[in-house]
């Protein structure tokens, strides 16, 4: 007999404590308040794989668990953490240590295919190693393809690079660490050290809670979607080592050397007043680092580390920056995002500068030093390139519409510079570069040549478009 009032099935007793971490945390919280986050919608639910728990609601033995119900509440897991051109997943969710380790190796596997193991000679101080063309004069013999290694400021990112370091290390790849930096530090470095390949941990164009790789070959430029596919498989399948030797570990400081060829850019300026907004702490101290030796004044305006639309003018940080130009008096503001690579314009009245309309300046701009130069277009800009360049001596090439593609024909034609749909500029001087910091250098350059404010210069652009300069 059961009491009034009860229920007839009894629920089971909780074997002990349960208790649960929210993806991009590093601590546990009670069942209690996982309940109250969800019943209060909170944002990190969405990438739990517990966010279906009802609570104190236990469906009856004889449910049918396979039922078409059933299987709709079940959590969706993603079988693939690539992007197109990169790797992210929801951090301890989905991407832990131990699986960085896994992808540092399969990093490791991939060079190791591309350069066999050879056998150096043991050192008696008379055998000589100048004739690989990877060991550079006066250094000791690596065995192994050596990487390039940083990560952001994402408190997930320490974690994830100490997993992919263990993995690349194990595989007998020497490592240069770099430590906290940015994308376009650790793309600078690569190319001026000659390594194999680079590694940066970020999760850029995310929120928070995401974590992941962006992977570079010895060029600079990205990773293909093939090798991005081929990598994950071997991620996925495992692999043996490819020596018995540890990685090298050598620990690098590369900023200096990175801001001084910045230099260079921010030359022959008018007094101009910028507001500059980003997340990244670091390209705050490079950029006022930069502006301390010109006649430029910079109001730093920091924004949270989150997922934004850089292309909409809705965007709340986008928003903000341009309250501040108006506020300010300032000449022109710019957002550059996360991974140092985009980045936004607004004019002196606060209006959100298109791809298309920094495209045009930035090559009328490049023209004046380059009066025959040829330049690669992402295939939504190539119509309209032709039209602007239309009874010049350049030249506008499709490259298609991936970085890679991109990058590839610029080098291949030896352009003087690339643009991607999403406003990302590749410039090619003594290294390839694309950096938010050298398109502000050429924006400022632009901006120099008369008093014009630039909503007029933007506007002039904007009136030519479709017309034969």
């Amino acid at each position: 007999m059961t009491e009034p009032g009860t229920s007839s099935t009894k629920l089971p007793a909780p074997v002990g404590p349960i208790s649960y971490t929210c993806p991009g945390e590093l601590y546990s919280i009670p069942r209690s308040i996982h309940l109250a986050r969800i019943a209060a919608f909170y944002s990190k639910c969405r990438d739990c794989p517990h966010r279906f728990d009802q609570g104190s609601t236990v469906p009856p033995p004889s449910q049918n668990l396979s039922s078409p119900a059933a299987e709709v509440r079940r959590p969706v897991v993603r079988t693939s953490l690539l992007t197109d051109e990169s790797v992210r997943g929801v951090y301890l969710n989905e991407l832990t240590r131990n699986r960085a380790i896994a992808w540092g190796e399969a990093l490791a596997a991939m060079l190791w295919d591309d350069k066999p193991l050879i056998a150096l000679p043991p050192d008696d101080g008379r055998s000589s190693v100048a004739s690989d063309p990877q060991i550079p004069i006066g250094k000791p013999a690596t065995r192994g393809p050596q990487v390039v290694v940083g990560f952001d400021e994402r408190p997930s990112s320490p974690d994830i690079v100490t997993g992919v370091v263990l993995g690349l290390r194990r595989m007998g790849c020497p490592v240069i660490d770099l430590g906290q930096t940015g994308l376009t530090v650790l793309s600078f470095h690569l190319q001026q050290s000659g390594a194999r390949a680079g590694l940066f941990v970020t999760g850029a164009g995310c929120d928070i809670a995401m974590t992941g790789f962006e992977l570079l070959d010895q060029g600079g430029m990205p990773f293909s979607q093939s090798d991005l596919v081929r990598m994950e498989s071997i991620v996925n399948t495992g692999i043996g080592r490819q020596t018995r030797q540890i990685g090298g570990h050598t620990p690098v400081h590369p900023h200096a050397l990175y801001e001084a060829s910045l230099t260079e850019h921010f030359h022959a300026l008018r007094p101009l007043r910028v507001a500059f907004g980003t997340s990244s702490r670091q390209t705050q101290r490079t950029v006022k680092q930069i502006f301390t030796r010109l006649p430029c004044e910079l109001t730093p305006i920091p924004l949270p580390t989150r997922k934004r639309d850089l292309l909409n003018p809705l965007d709340p940080d986008l928003q903000r920056i341009a309250k501040g130009v108006v506020d300010g008096r300032h000449h022109l503001g710019v957002v550059v995002d996360e991974d140092g690579q985009h980045c936004a314009f607004f004019t002196d009245q606060g209006r959100l500068v298109t791809v298309k309309e920094i495209a045009r300046l930035l090559v009328e701009i490049t023209q004046r030093d380059h009066l025959s130069a040829q330049f690669i277009m992402a295939t939504s800009l190539i119509s309209d390139a032709r039209v602007w360049l239309t009874g010049r001596d350049a030249t506008a090439v499709d490259g298609g519409e991936s970085n890679s593609s991109l990058l590839r024909s610029l080098v291949d034609r030896q352009a003087a510079a690339a643009f991607s749909g999403d406003g990302r500029v590749w410039f090619r001087h003594e290294y390839v570069a694309c950096d938010a910091l050298i398109v502000l250098a050429n924006i400022l350059k632009a901006l120099s040549l008369s008093d014009t404010p630039f909503s007029e210069v933007i506007d002039r652009i904007s009136t030519a478009e479709g017309k034969s300069p």
